[in-house]
């Protein structure tokens, strides 16, 4: 694990829920370069899917912009900076926020830096205390496909290897996983299921479009949660992503796929 020297962690709930939620929204969305925060946080607050969110995972933030979001919407985060960007000049990294209390901060760094920037990657984690269940949370932002499909297979078991408090420990893991096609996905999902995680926003729907194209770059990833339903929130204006959530069932109810959203 790489050093938390430069964690930043803080925010407070505006509510104080003491009972665990019939259902649990989690919500990822990458803020291009975390510029929009305002508007990020805006439609956080004001989105009829997204505006009760449990767990929000972010990517692309500075601490910032970070804190701005956790004080408008009402959250505790954790925020790790994983580099300086070089187009912004500011810090660039992962974030878990969180309607429940946080604990247990923690940062996971990726192997092999970016092929053209130069730059690291890792993946930011805490645990939520949702009523009297403990889930770990993680944010992550995998290198886009400049890296080779070996060197991002290795990122993606680095990512695995989070879980060291065992296969019972409750686990939402989302982010960018900057999956430009189908193989990519299903390396990624391969990986994951070797520790009990499942994909469970499969069929929300594609995340980015550019070039005319429509892509599935970000993905939530679950354990011993059950996904009830799930999509993407479009036409916010906030970032180049979509913001995803699903709705997660803290107990096991049979999975019925014909009840995920688009």
């Amino acid at each position: 694990m790489a050093s938390l020297s430069q964690i930043f962690q803080g925010g407070a709930s505006t509510s104080s829920p003491r009972e665990a939620p019939a259902q649990l929204l989690v919500v990822s969305w990458n803020i291009e370069f975390g510029v929009q925060a305002a508007a990020a946080a805006a439609a956080l607050l004001h989105s009829a899917q997204l505006s009760d969110a449990d767990l929000i995972l972010l990517q692309e933030m500075d601490e910032q912009g970070t804190e701005l979001v956790a004080r408008m919407v009402g959250l505790e985060y954790v925020y790790v900076p994983a580099s300086i960007h070089p187009q912004t000049g500011r810090n660039f990294g992962n974030a878990v926020l969180s309607r429940w209390p946080l604990t247990d901060p923690g940062v996971v760094s990726l192997p092999y830096a970016s092929a053209v920037q130069g730059q690291p990657r890792h993946l930011v984690h805490a645990v939520a205390h949702v009523g009297p269940m403990r889930i770990r949370a993680c944010s992550v932002h995998t290198e886009v496909a400049t890296l080779s499909p070996p060197k991002r297979r290795k990122q993606f078991a680095a990512i695995a290897d989070v879980t060291s408090a065992g296969p019972d420990e409750l686990l939402v893991i989302g982010g960018d996983f900057n999956t430009l096609t189908r193989r990519g996905i299903e390396a990624v999902t391969s990986r994951l299921a070797s520790i009990g995680a499942r994909r469970a926003t499969e069929g929300a729907g594609p995340t980015l479009r550019k070039g005319g194209r429509e892509f599935s770059l970000d993905h939530i990833y679950t354990r011993s949660l059950t996904p009830m339903s799930c999509g993407v929130v479009a036409g916010l204006g906030a970032s180049d992503h979509r913001p995803l959530w699903v709705r997660l069932a803290p107990q096991a109810i049979a999975y019925d796929s014909a009840s995920v959203a688009d």
